[in-house]
């Protein structure tokens, strides 16, 4: 389904030209490292120059849209999970204290990484997907590889609304950070993720602004959207805040 742009966080975002809303990175260390990952096979057909754009935001997308949008549908994808894996230097942390920032994870490779904490291989990663407006699909694909350019490439997936119906939207854009990318934080602990969103911040701001705005976002559409991994994440990090040397 279509619904206005009154998420949480969409107001703030909508007053935010493009070029104002990611800032440089502190070092081409970034830039060097991202270049050498190589892109997944796509689950769709790639965007090509002068086709509609359509992007799902599973991550920060879903509350700082700094791109004209002219509709979303808050939906979800198949086959993956959302997790708080990829490092983060050049939004919610820096080179030398990296953030933790959301990638998606396939359910095999996730079973791979946590044997003793299987995916739910029909659980589905709610978010929304942006068609972004008319005439500024180039400039804005531009934007987000820049915004997303610590160790994601793109994808390319089918989104859904309710279960049991076709997707609603096809060969929607996604940034992933897969596995192989040099930011991938790899294999970590609950406790050790939480602990570095208490403490990490970066030129937009602090790891758990970012995880905070997030879980927001979802409940503000559904109570369904928030996953327990989410849930227990946020209550986790929340409480390592209120311990006086986080302050």
């Amino acid at each position: 389904m279509s619904v206005p742009l009154v998420a949480a966080g969409l107001k703030e975002a909508a007053r935010s030209p493009l070029a104002e809303t990611t800032p440089e990175p502190t070092t081409a260390t970034i830039a060097n490292s991202v270049a050498k990952v190589a892109v997944p096979a796509s689950l769709g057909t790639a965007w090509e120059d002068g086709r509609p754009l359509w992007v799902f935001g599973y991550g920060s997308i879903i509350y700082r849209v700094d791109f004209p949008v002219e509709e979303q549908v808050f939906g979800y994808i198949h086959g993956r999970r959302r997790a708080f894996l990829q490092h983060s230097h050049d939004h919610r942390g820096t080179i030398s204290k990296p953030g933790r920032v959301c990638t998606l994870i396939p359910h095999g490779e996730w079973d791979s990484m946590f044997p003793n904490e299987p995916s739910n291989p029909d659980a589905v990663c709610w978010g929304i997907a942006y068609k972004v407006k008319s005439g500024e699909e180039k400039r804005v694909k531009q934007h987000l590889d820049w915004r997303e350019k610590d160790g994601y490439t793109e994808d390319f997936v089918d989104v859904f609304t309710e279960p049991g119906k076709p997707a609603v939207i096809s060969n929607v854009l996604v940034y992933v950070g897969v596995s192989a990318n040099p930011s991938f934080a790899g294999p970590s602990s609950m406790e050790e993720t939480a602990m570095v969103i208490a403490h990490a911040e970066g030129p937009s701001g602090t790891n758990r602004e970012y995880l905070f705005k997030l879980c927001e976002a979802l409940r503000f559409h559904s109570a369904h959207a928030l996953e327990p991994y989410l849930d227990a994440l946020e209550l986790m990090v929340r409480r390592l805040i209120e311990e006086p040397s986080v302050q």
